[in-house]
């Protein structure tokens, strides 16, 4: 009788995923994530009736702890700690071949909130298939730091990888969210000063506007279980310190366009973020920049580094334009 029980429970749980994948025209993983991530059971900054004040209180706190590498990784990869031009860098390479690509990645974590594990599995999936080098910088969150105190530091890290002799056409910038935000403000600055450019520039789900002001963000505001605009605008002003928060380096929609190494976005129609990453595309466009747009229908904010079907997509896209020529 048990074993007739648990036949049917198989059957209509198959019978569920397929009917809301027909319907949905998605995998029932990002349905249910997406599901648990409304029903808010893990609470935070996201969650609509957090307290921001309270939130970066304790943030102020945490984030001048020294941050602890989650032990997972130390079992798939080789992790080094390294202080490079000031920054607490950690270092991700395989433990078998290591070839000539370096990865500058930038995590999000609205400016707020340290690499968490899903970022450092991401990157392991990354690496095992381009066997390179992943460096990290922990850089000072707000509410303590602002953008001020590591900007001209990301200027000079990238700048000591040319300087150690590491070719500019080896060099992938990228970052998520924040981190997103952050890889292209870098990568202006970089055109400014006339620094060899990266080879790729990989923007996932990016923050770029910290000031949330788009016209048509309000209308996403019901499709993001995510991400909350008013605590975002709380974490950006934090983050931005005495600096106008439209400056091209909290909001890089705003800086110069013109001479930016190749692009790609890879962003969610139930992101938050979603209209202005439609606008930098079109800016990109009437700006003769070239960009990979890869929008997702129905993917959550950050959605490739999600365990759903539609990451490992976005991972093998994501993957072609590291290795491409």
């Amino acid at each position: 009788m048990a074993y007739i029980v648990f036949i049917a429970i198989i059957l209509l749980l198959s019978a569920w995923s397929l009917y809301i994948t027909r319907r949905e025209k998605r995998s029932f993983r990002s349905w249910g994530s997406e599901k648990l991530l409304q029903l808010r059971l893990k609470r935070g900054w996201f969650h609509g009736r957090e307290d921001s004040e309270r939130f970066l209180a304790l943030q102020e706190v945490k984030n001048e702890q020294p941050f602890v590498m989650p032990t997972p990784l130390k079992l798939l990869a080789i992790v080094e700690r390294r202080t490079i031009e000031g920054l607490d860098c950690v270092v991700l390479k395989e433990r078998t071949f290591v070839g000539k690509t370096h990865i500058l990645y930038l995590h999000g974590g609205a400016y707020v909130e340290h690499p968490i594990l899903p970022h450092w599995l991401f990157l392991d999936r990354i690496n095992n298939q381009v066997k390179g080098t992943i460096i990290v910088p922990i850089y000072p969150k707000a509410p303590v730091h602002t953008v001020l105190e590591s900007f001209d530091k990301f200027v000079a890290l990238y700048r000591k990888l040319i300087d150690d002799g590491i070719d500019a056409k080896d060099i992938v910038v990228m970052g998520d969210s924040a981190g997103g935000g952050l890889a292209l403000a870098l990568s202006q600055q970089l055109a400014l000063d006339s620094v060899a450019l990266p080879k790729e520039v990989i923007l996932i789900s990016p923050w770029l506007d910290i000031t949330l002001r788009n016209a048509a963000i309000p209308r996403m505001v019901h499709k993001d279980p995510m991400l909350n605009r008013q605590h975002l605008q709380r974490m950006g002003k934090a983050w931005a310190g005495p600096l106008d928060p439209s400056d091209r380096k909290t909001s890089p929609i705003n800086g110069q366009l013109r001479g930016l190494p190749r692009l790609s976005l890879f962003i969610g129609t139930h992101e938050l973020l979603l209209p202005d990453a439609r606008k930098f595309r079109l800016l990109c466009i009437r700006n003769g920049v070239k960009i990979d747009y890869f929008e997702y229908p129905k993917m959550n904010h950050d959605f490739p580094l999600f365990p759903i079907p539609e990451a490992k997509q976005a991972l093998k896209e994501i993957v072609a334009i590291i290795t491409r020529a």
